[in-house]
């Protein structure tokens, strides 16, 4: 896990507050400030208060690209990012190198630059450094958006007129104070860092970023399910609990069993085996931009999707009548495509929780005549529910 990570995710909240902070710098549209950092060192906040977005993205949880995809785009003589690994959506390990002028200006009025904690700070970075990035959408509220990277946390949140932004970055350095020289700088540093802010935000690079990002995954859902786990192609034709469907002869898939039977289930770990008895390979995640989702459904890479989904759905097929089969009735699993999230109440940590709007978490009643109809949420059955939003974060 990321140094400090659940530090940074704790102290979140006060990042968009002005208390305990100490302000240097103000103008009507930047506010600079700084506090001592309860793990140590020193934090600096620039706050970057009616930022315009051109194309502003419809969802403004979507303000910032995440980091697998900016891997895709990013990187020139003062700016590197190449992606190692894709843990989740939203969650990537990145080698990076920095040097571009806004940074090198911050590195000298506030970094130490004397010894290695230099080089292993945000600030600076000629060589490559490798950490994790991290999306947590609708964090520290309702609405933001947070990006965590080596000892820094930024924050966007929408304003009430349209395409327009409040952008927070706060970044960790090693010292409690700066040079007495640097403060003459600062106000001009934090107007700077405010146009720098508005200006990488705007261009065609990053707004192609989002709309790449928008579509880059495909959350999945199954439904039907009430009666039994959906069903496995079975290579074992002689087990005790299998069922035979001869309309899979063609596919080679006669013999079915049930999918971790008396096992919670998954849809992650079920597509992954299904596919895999077909002879193909696919990532599935069920951790999405830091919370988790409920366990009948997944995020899968959209492309590989496409690709693969044909063949999952002509084997589905004859998984439909083996789960007749198997339980009776008429109904069967299906899997829907492009699904609305729904996140995992139970899979939430105290530093990380939030509430959810009250319209959303509230008990919503219906009368009709003389009955009063209750939507209630189930924690374990397929059926959609209001769930709060969860933060989750995975080692």
């Amino acid at each position: 896990m990321a140094e400090h990570l659940w530090d940074w995710l704790k102290f979140a909240a006060n990042c968009i507050s002005e208390a305990g902070w100490e302000v240097v710098a103000r103008t009507p549209d930047v506010l600079l400030s700084h506090r001592s950092c309860p793990w140590g060192g020193h934090l600096i906040k620039v706050e970057s208060k009616n930022v315009f977005i051109q194309n502003a993205p419809t969802d403004s949880r979507d303000f910032f690209a995440r980091p697998e995809v900016q891997a895709k785009f990013l990187g020139h003589e003062e700016y590197t990012f190449k992606e190692m690994d894709v843990n989740a959506p939203g969650d990537a390990l990145i080698e990076r190198t920095n040097a571009m002028w806004v940074i090198r200006l911050a590195s000298v009025l506030f970094g130490d630059i004397i010894g290695p904690s230099f080089q292993e700070r945000f600030y600076f970075n000629k060589m490559p450094v490798v950490s994790r990035h991290y999306i947590y959408k609708d964090f520290p509220q309702p609405g933001s958006v947070s990006y965590y990277e080596t000892d820094s946390l930024w924050i966007a949140r929408p304003l009430p007129i349209r395409n327009r932004y409040c952008v927070v970055a706060v970044f960790r350095t090693p010292k409690a104070t700066w040079a007495p020289w640097a403060s003459a700088f600062i106000r001009a540093f934090a107007t700077m860092f405010q146009k720098a802010v508005e200006r990488v935000f705007n261009t065609r690079r990053y707004q192609q970023m989002r709309a790449i990002d928008a579509k880059m995954y495909m959350i999945l859902s199954m439904r039907s399910f009430h009666r039994g786990p959906p069903m496995i192609p079975q290579s074992d034709s002689d087990c005790s609990d299998c069922v035979t469907i001869s309309a899979g002869l063609k596919l080679g898939l006669m013999s079915w069993t049930q999918f971790n039977a008396g096992k919670q289930f998954c849809l992650s770990e079920y597509l992954q085996c299904f596919m895999g008895h077909l002879g193909h390979k696919i990532k599935t995640y069920n951790v999405m931009d830091g919370r988790a989702l409920v366990s009948y459904q997944c995020v899968v890479v959209r492309q590989e999707w496409d690709e693969l989904k044909r063949s999952f759905f002509d084997a589905f097929r004859v998984q439909k009548a083996a789960y007749r089969h198997a339980y009776g009735g008429v109904s069967a699993p299906s899997v829907v495509q492009d699904a609305s999230p729904h996140w995992d109440e139970r899979a939430r940590y105290e530093c990380c929780e939030f509430k959810a709007p009250l319209e959303d978490s509230a008990i919503k009643t219906t009368v009709r005549k003389t009955f009063l109809e209750i939507e209630e949420d189930f924690k374990d059955s397929p059926k959609r529910s209001n769930s709060i939003g969860v933060l989750t974060c995975f080692v």
